[in-house]
């Protein structure tokens, strides 16, 4: 999997799931609450830092993937974050001076920026983070004064649902760590906390059920002192600015370019053409049965093609399964098959196996749509999870629906 051009999917993953095995004490919400009001404090005590927060991330089919997520703040409340996966840099982003600035490996003429005024969060948030499913961490924002709620939300990284304290597990023989365990409309997470430090030490989540769970582990380190050279901007000369993120993505794809002309086969045994849709505006959703973001977004597409099916407009919708660890056709179709079933989905799905047609698409990214004109060229891209996508997209398939021929 090309890494960077999936960054929604990997910093929805960053914490996902192995939910404890032992019991919650009873009635353990408040001591869980008091566990994390001391980590706050411990956090805002421990400036300037740099932690370190170390990920195994496993799919359900079996892969493991190692991921790394560091942050820091200095002296001065400078901070920054960073996204590796398999030991390359994927992702920087840095803030002083009133700048936060945002760079991706693979978009290396471009970089981002929005205003700082010492809320990461909230200046994340204004770059594209919330779609990107990026978000502050914990860390720093206790150290920017999140209260508990703040940091709670922080604890989700943009993957699972709001949090509420479910327990407390005090530790347990051939353990140094208390757990607090957090419960979600779509998951759970366990911290394991030192008592002494009140530093979290360990994470686990899990996220989705059944077949389609994908879970983590991970393990924080902190070193005190001064972030260095981790907090300075990167080198930007010869880059242009954009304001956010996902435009950083999006600003490198090949609009208006013919479409690849591709073939695949539906669900239903259909076969479906590039070549032969022309005349209709064509929206594909690149999706994966374990890409955590592509669960929410796949039915923001069911939407859109129940809209596309009742107005009666030249519009075609379909959802690609595609960056399946299967090369068996036969395979992928079962597992994409049952995937729509746990999820209740209706919408036409279309099969990718070996992922060809996501290459001759030019890699567009997990979650992404892109958009076809009437003429067969390639109208628009959108790269990790939309706000207000349904009406976004709409909006342009009606402009393109004007256009000629």
């Amino acid at each position: 999997m090309d890494a960077p051009r999936r960054i929604a999917c990997f910093a929805a993953a960053l914490l996902i799931p192995c939910l404890a095995e032992a019991a919650a004490v009873p009635g353990g919400a408040a001591e869980g609450r008091t566990a994390l009001e001391a980590a706050r404090a411990a956090y805002r005590q421990a400036v300037p830092f740099r932690e370190t927060l170390d990920l195994v991330i496993e799919l359900p089919d079996g892969r493991r993937e190692p991921k790394k997520l560091e942050y820091g703040v200095g002296k001065k409340g400078e901070a920054f974050l960073t996204l590796s996966s398999n030991g390359k840099e994927a992702i920087r982003i840095a803030t002083r001076d009133g700048r936060m600035v945002g760079i991706q490996i693979n978009a290396p003429g471009r970089y981002a920026e929005t205003p700082y005024q010492g809320d990461f969060a909230a200046a994340l948030l204004r770059m594209g983070g919330g779609p990107a499913q990026l978000s502050a961490p914990p860390a720093v924002a206790a150290v920017q004064g999140a209260g508990l709620g703040a940091f709670l939300t922080a604890l989700r990284l943009g993957a699972l649902a709001p949090l509420e304290i479910a327990g407390f597990q005090p530790a347990a023989s051939g353990s140094t760590l208390v757990k607090v365990e957090l419960r979600a409309a779509n998951g759970t997470m366990t911290v394991g906390i030192d008592p002494k430090s009140h530093l979290p030490r360990e994470i686990s989540a899990a996220l989705g059920e059944g077949k389609q769970q994908v879970r983590v582990t991970g393990h924080l380190t902190l070193a005190a002192g001064d972030p260095g050279a981790a907090l300075a901007f990167p080198d930007l000369a010869g880059r242009t600015a954009v304001a956010t993120l996902q435009d950083l993505d999006s600003a490198g794809y090949p609009l208006g370019q013919p479409a690849p002309k591709v073939t695949l086969r539906s669900l239903d045994g259909a076969t479906v053409s590039t070549a032969d849709l022309r005349g209709s505006v064509v929206v594909l959703d690149f999706w994966a049965t374990w890409c955590v973001p592509c669960w929410t977004a796949l039915g923001h597409t069911a939407e859109l093609a129940a809209w596309a099916r009742e107005s009666g407009l030249p519009v075609k919708v379909f959802a690609v399964d595609t960056q399946e660890e299967t090369r068996d056709p036969e395979e992928q179709h079962r597992r994409a098959a049952e995937f729509l079933r746990a999820k209740k989905l209706d919408l036409p799905v279309l099969l990718d196996p070996g992922s060809a047609a996501f290459s001759a698409f030019h890699n567009p990214g997990l979650p992404s749509l892109v958009i076809l004109g009437k003429d067969g060229r390639l109208a628009g891209h959108y790269s990790g999870l939309m706000n207000e996508m349904v009406p976004t997209v709409r909006g342009e398939i009606l402009e393109l629906l004007k256009a000629l021929p």
